[in-house]
């Protein structure tokens, strides 16, 4: 391929050769000479269209190198008339003007260029995550990603070879947008050493909407927290005939639930006493989703503040945030699956997830096999089925096997408007998911709708259940929700209502 130079010395010979076409022309006509000026215009023509295709890519850039090809091809032209002692001043003056707009604008193309670069560069980096094979090693994709100035970095380093031969070859690559393409077809190209490769595509929460914090008819709760009357919920799924049970029932384990989330506020006035610090952002909140969340799968019960859960006196529960989301409630493919592994790594005994993304044609792998490492170790997973009234079988990680899946109801205990559909996956299961009143940071209480509220309702529940048989998993605490659930109007579209107090005493 030519050279930038080379095209460049070749636009200006065709400026030249035209305007020295001309001037030959103009010393003829001056001796009564016959003068053909087409072949000139010919020319002209030529070196506007070669400029246009090969002058670069931004127009400011081709007109300038369009006036200083011209400036100099007239310039000549003139020196040469000058030389025949014709009028060179039919040349000169206006390949002087040529040559100094095209400077001008020759500066201001470069000057553009270079701003823009430094707003691609900081503006336009695409991550990809790049699954090798078990016994492969990143030196062996060097060449391609050193080909497009590519950077990699351990994605997973937490996990090693002998804990998942998955995850632990899991690398998050760095290019710039501009050179993805060709990068991931070489990566295409590479099945011996790449096994996988997909974009670290964006994930979120699934977002609440604000709920009615109207008072409710007074219901004599056994426990003692002053906003259990606006909890509508606590009194359709008879909590106090939990209390009355769990009050004379001790567990045999204080089971970890981790709000996969925004993090949670470790200081809230309800969740301090049952919160056990996960470190780093996790143990706060600048969003509040995960600390709603937080409080509805365990609140401290029975201590005279807040809201009620199903976590009676604190004992059963405890919870750990793990930041999958940032203050905006934005996350990646990557982050969600770093805070499964990391709460499966701390020990939790249920993942509540109350976030997600549009995944039509499956679930990113990533999370498939950060999930699949957490079951492994013992966690079972609680995801929202999302809240565009659609099929939840195309958003993850409800489309994740191995995950029990949370659509919401409202008071009457039908299919809330917002809720998508779970009862086409393996674990479908309901609960309340409108107008739910729980924790916000700064010790403050508010009622948001979705499907994010019932989810941790769910989570709690199971909480409960795995603190008196420690060994049940998902398919089998799945079982019991079903066989112990209400039957309702909208059953065959949410599956069957959780139903407390039987789905404890089934197990225990």
């Amino acid at each position: 391929m030519l050279g930038p130079f080379i095209f460049h010395a070749l636009g200006i010979s065709l400026a030249v050769l035209a305007f020295l076409v001309f001037g030959r022309g103009i010393v003829r006509k001056a001796k009564g000479k016959g003068f053909n000026p087409l072949p000139a215009f010919v020319l002209i023509l030529v070196a506007v269209a070669f400029q246009l295709i090969f002058g670069g890519s931004a127009m400011t850039g081709k007109l300038a190198g369009l006036l200083v090809d011209f400036g100099i091809g007239m310039m000549i032209a003139s020196l040469y008339l000058s030389i025949r002692k014709e009028r060179a001043k039919l040349f000169w003056v206006p390949g002087a003007m040529a040559l100094g707009l095209g400077g001008v604008m020759s500066i201001f193309s470069f000057c553009m260029t270079a701003f823009n670069h430094d707003i691609k560069s900081s503006q336009t980096t695409t991550e990809i995550l790049v699954e090798l094979g078990p016994d492969d090693h990143l030196e062996e994709i060097k060449d391609i990603l050193d080909k497009y100035n590519a950077v990699a970095e351990k994605a997973f380093p937490e996990v090693d070879l002998s804990e998942d031969e998955d995850l632990a070859q899991y690398y998050l690559i760095f290019v710039d947008s501009s050179m993805k393409d060709p990068l991931t077809l070489e990566l295409n190209n590479d099945p011996e050493n790449v096994d996988q490769w997909a974009f670290n595509n964006p994930v979120s929460l699934i977002e609440p909407f604000a709920g009615n914090e109207t008072m409710r008819p007074p219901t004599q709760f056994l426990a003692d927290d002053p906003y259990l009357n606006q909890q509508w919920f606590a009194d359709k799924l008879d909590y106090n005939s939990v209390y009355e049970f769990l009050k004379s029932h001790k567990p045999k384990k204080k089971v970890k639930v981790a709000i996969v989330d925004t993090g949670v506020d470790k200081d809230h006035e309800d969740i301090s006493s049952v919160y056990t610090k996960s470190g780093g952002d996790g143990d706060y909140d600048k969003h509040s989703h995960g600390t709603h969340c937080g409080g509805l799968a365990g609140a401290a019960t029975n201590n005279g503040k807040g809201v009620g859960s199903l976590n009676w006196d604190g004992d059963f529960i405890t919870l750990s945030g793990y930041p999958a989301l940032d203050d905006q409630g934005r996350g990646t493919d990557r982050r969600v699956a770093n805070a499964i592994i990391n709460a499966a790594e701390g020990g939790a005994d249920v993942i509540s997830m109350s976030l997600g993304g549009f995944s039509p044609f499956g679930a990113p792998k990533a999370q498939v096999d950060a999930i699949k490492y957490a079951r492994k170790k013992g966690a079972i997973v609680v995801v929202a089925a999302g809240n565009s009234n659609d099929d939840a079988r195309r958003y993850s990680p409800a489309n994740i096997d191995g995950v029990i899946v949370v659509s919401a109801i409202d008071e009457n205990l039908n299919k809330a408007s917002f809720s998508n559909t779970n009862t086409k996956l393996k674990m479908p299961i309901a609960a309340p998911g409108v107008n739910i009143l729980s924790s916000v940071p700064g010790s403050e209480y508010q009622s948001y709708n979705g499907t994010s509220m019932a989810t941790p309702i769910v989570s709690g529940l199971i909480g409960i259940m795995k603190s008196y048989n420690p060994s049940l998993t998902a398919e089998e605490v799945h079982k019991i929700l079903v066989n112990t659930g209400k039957q309702v109007k909208d059953s065959d579209r949410v599956g069957k209502v959780i139903n407390p107090r039987a789905a404890i005493e089934a197990i225990h």
